[in-house]
């Protein structure tokens, strides 16, 4: 699939990300693009920074959680929700029983929109898939440039390829369901 462009121009979306996101959702279809280095976004010069760039979100084993990391002025930069059906998997293939404590370090760039969840190589399984969002407030999308979506790589040895990536145009949202831990980026 090719790039896509925005059908609205980026000048009409005002609203900023304040953690509701609404289902008026347009999917992007499903792509496998691959790519050796699509062009990852910045944030937008003088935007306020996060409050942090490198932590670990703790959860237990079948247990619901939803994990934010924001800007220093509140905005929502990124928001992982793990669904209680979400079956944690390590790197090696052994999942995680029921109760047990999950470790999730989410490191993010300081200048691109990269991001990468770690311990490499481990996943979710199960039914309803982990969703991760992030906000296009703060990222410098440029005035004609074709609309960005979310891109991984699963080790530095792959290409990246982009992801089936959910656009909430209200709610000014990127989403994809997260399957497993790689390198992540919002690019186009």
């Amino acid at each position: 699939m090719s790039r896509r462009t925005a059908v609205l121009g980026l000048t009409a979306l005002l609203v900023a990300c304040d953690g509701a996101s609404n289902t008026t959702a347009a999917p992007s279809g499903a792509t496998t693009t691959e790519s050796a280095a699509p062009h990852v976004l910045r944030f937008t010069p003088g935007s306020p920074p996060l409050r942090t760039y490198d932590t670990t979100f703790v959860t237990r084993q079948g247990s619901q959680r939803i994990f934010v990391i924001s800007h220093e002025d509140g905005t929502r930069f990124m928001v992982l929700d793990v669904p209680q059906t979400a079956q944690f998997v390590d790197a090696n293939g052994t999942p995680t029983p029921d109760g047990e404590p999950v470790n999730i370090r989410t490191l993010v760039d300081r200048e691109s929109v990269r991001f990468e969840f770690q311990p490499h190589g481990s996943y979710f399984d199960g039914p309803r898939p982990v969703v991760l969002r992030v906000c296009l407030e703060y990222l410098d999308l440029g005035s004609s440039a074709p609309f960005p979506s979310i891109w991984y790589q699963a080790d530095t040895s792959h290409s990246w390829s982009e992801a089936s990536t959910t656009v909430d145009l209200t709610g000014r949202w990127l989403m994809i369901d997260l399957r497993h831990f790689s390198n992540y980026s919002v690019a186009w």
